[in-house]
C-alpha cells in the first residue's frame, strides 16, 4: 500500500501587502459579505518536501463552493498562493454571508499538476482524513472565516480514488507573465512614470479576475487555455484603458522584457469644486418640533436627535442641501463625487455607541447612524419645512457611521447620489439633481451629527463637493 503524506491547510487572518482582489462574485458594496482565506501550515511543508512533494511549485488552490441549497457560488475558482517565510498564504476571497459547503479543494503547481487534493466522502481515500468533502462552513458579515480542509499528497494516485472524475479534465494550466503600468506623458521631463494600478483580465468565455499591480514589475498568473485576453487598466483619477493581447504575447513577457501597460496622461480626470457661500448655497434644516417652520439660514448641516432643554422633549432635525452642477460640460462623464463636511465642536455621545464605529448596516447588526438620500422632487430653500419636505429615494443612498476622528473633517464618496447605479465605465447617466437629504437611519436612536452649512460664518468650513469627470 502506498504511503500517503498528509498536509493541513489552515485559514489565514493576515496577508502580504501584494494581495490580489477578485472581481468574481464581487459584492464589495454589499454589507452581507465576509471573507475566507487559506494558508499552508509551515511545519507540514518541510515534512511534505522531505517526502518528495514539489511543494515549492504549488502556486494556486482550486476550490468549488455551493450554498446549502446546492446553488453554485464558485466553480473551479483559482486562488493564488504566495510564499511567506517558510510557508504559503492565499489571498482572502469574498463570500456572501451564510452557510456553504466546500465541494472541491485541489493544490496545483505552475504547470497545472495536482499536488494535493481533499478526497470526497465515500471515495477510497476519504477514510484517511477526518473531514472529507463536502466541508460545511459559515461566513459572518465583515469577518474572516477559518476554513481548514485536510489534503492528501496525490503523486500517481488516480483521481477516482479521491472521488474526482478526472484531475486533468478540471484543472486549468495557469499562464504566467510579467507586466508593469506607466503614466505616459510625452510632454514631461520624465515622459514615463511607473505607477500602481488595477488590472482586470477577461477571457472570451467570461472568466475574469482583478489584480492589484504594484509600482514595480509584477508577476501575474491567469487562467490559461484561451487564444486572447481583454485587459482593463484602472487607476483613480484616470479613464480606464482597454487592451487585447494574445496568449503568445503574454507568454513572451518576461521579467527582463515585461509587458508595458500605458495610461495616457491626457486620460486624467478633470474636477469641478463647488463650495458656495450664503448667497449661492441652497440648504436648509427642518425640525419635527416646529413642523411648519422654515430654517433656510440655519448655520448647521445636521441630522440630530437631541433633547430640547426648554420643552424637555427630544427634537429631531434633518437637513437638505443642493449643489448647482450646471458648470459641468454637457459632455462630461462623472467618475467620482466627493462630499467634504466640517464641524466645529463634535456632538458628544455615549461610549456604548463606540462598537458601531466604521460598521455598515446589515442583517442582524444593531446599527444606528445617518444616511444621505437623493431628493427626487423640487424644493424651496425658504419654504421647505418638516411637513412639506420633498420625497427621496433609497437607491444609491450613502451611509455615515458614528466615528471618532482627530480631525474635524469627513470625506464621503457620494457618486451614487449623482450617477445612476446602472452606469458603466463608458457612460455615466446623471440623475436629476434636486439635492441631498441628510437624516438619521434606520431610526433616531443616538444624538447624530452636526456639520457646518453653507451659511456657516467660516467660509473654509462650508460643505464642499468635488466632481471628478472626463469629457467625451
Amino acid at each position: 500500500m502506498k504511503t500517503m503524506s498528509r498536509i493541513l491547510l489552515t485559514a489565514s487572518l493576515f496577508l502580504p501587502a501584494m494581495i490580489f482582489f477578485s472581481c468574481e462574485k464581487n459584492t464589495v458594496e454589499n454589507a452581507g459579505t465576509g471573507e475566507a482565506a487559506f494558508s499552508v501550515n509551515t511545519a507540514e511543508i518541510m515534512s511534505a518536501k522531505s517526502a518528495g512533494a514539489d511543494v515549492l511549485n504549488a502556486m494556486q488552490v482550486m476550490v468549488s463552493v455551493e450554498d446549502i441549497k446546492g446553488n453554485k457560488i464558485f466553480t473551479d475558482k483559482l486562488i493564488p498562493l504566495y510564499a511567506f517565510g517558510t510557508g504559503f498564504l492565499s489571498e482572502n476571497i469574498q463570500v456572501p454571508s451564510g452557510d456553504f459547503r466546500l465541494t472541491k479543494f485541489l493544490v496545483i503547481d505552475a504547470n497545472g499538476n495536482v499536488l494535493y487534493a481533499t478526497p470526497i466522502m465515500g471515495s477510497a481515500m476519504s477514510y484517511l482524513i477526518k473531514s472529507p468533502l463536502p466541508v460545511p462552513f459559515h461566513i459572518e458579515t465583515e469577518k474572516v472565516t477559518n476554513i481548514a480542509p485536510e489534503v492528501l499528497l496525490v503523486k500517481d494516485t488516480s483521481p477516482d480514488k479521491f472521488g474526482y472524475a478526472s484531475f486533468g479534465y478540471q484543472v486549468v494550466k495557469p499562464l504566467s507573465f510579467f507586466t508593469y503600468c506607466i503614466i505616459d506623458n510625452p510632454l514631461a521631463a520624465s515622459p514615463t512614470t511607473i505607477t500602481s494600478a488595477q488590472l482586470t483580465v477577461t477571457a472570451p468565455d467570461g472568466w475574469h479576475y482583478t489584480f492589484k499591480l504594484a509600482q514595480m514589475v509584477n508577476n501575474v498568473i491567469i487562467r490559461g487555455g484561451y487564444a486572447t485576453y481583454d485587459f482593463v487598466v484602472s487607476k483613480d483619477g484616470y479613464l480606464p484603458q482597454k487592451y487585447q493581447f494574445t496568449a503568445d504575447q503574454l507568454a513572451a513577457a518576461t521579467e527582463t522584457n515585461p509587458l508595458i501597460l500605458k495610461i495616457p496622461f491626457s486620460a486624467q480626470y478633470q474636477s469641478l469644486v463647488l463650495q458656495p457661500g450664503p448667497e449661492m448655497a441652497k440648504d436648509a434644516m427642518i425640525s419635527n418640533l416646529e413642523p411648519d417652520k422654515n430654517f433656510g439660514d440655519h448655520k448647521y448641516f445636521e441630522a440630530t436627535f437631541l433633547s430640547e432643554q426648554m420643552l424637555t422633549v427630544m427634537r429631531s432635525n434633518r437637513s437638505l442641501i443642493h449643489f448647482n452642477t450646471e458648470a459641468l460640460p454637457a459632455s462630461a462623464i462623472i467618475r467620482k463625487v466627493v462630499l467634504t463636511l466640517w464641524y466645529d465642536v463634535p456632538i458628544p455621545f455615549d461610549n456604548s455607541f463606540m462598537y458601531l464605529v466604521n460598521t455598515l448596516p446589515g442583517p442582524g447588526i444593531a446599527w444606528y447612524g445617518a444616511v444621505f438620500q437623493r431628493i427626487v422632487e423640487p424644493w424651496d430653500e425658504y419654504k421647505v419645512t418638516w411637513n412639506n419636505q420633498p420625497k427621496t429615494t433609497e437607491a444609491g443612498q450613502v451611509f455615515l457611521a458614528p466615528f471618532i476622528k482627530n480631525a474635524n473633517v469627513v470625506e464621503l464618496d457620494v457618486t451614487k447620489l449623482f450617477v445612476s447605479p446602472t452606469a458603466t465605465t463608458d457612460v455615466s447617466v446623471v440623475t436629476p439633481n434636486y439635492g441631498i437629504l441628510f437624516k438619521l437611519w434606520p431610526a433616531e436612536k443616538f444624538p447624530g451629527f452636526r456639520f457646518a452649512s453653507g451659511d456657516y460664518p467660516v467660509p473654509e468650513m462650508r460643505p464642499r463637493l468635488r466632481i471628478y469627470y472626463a469629457v467625451n
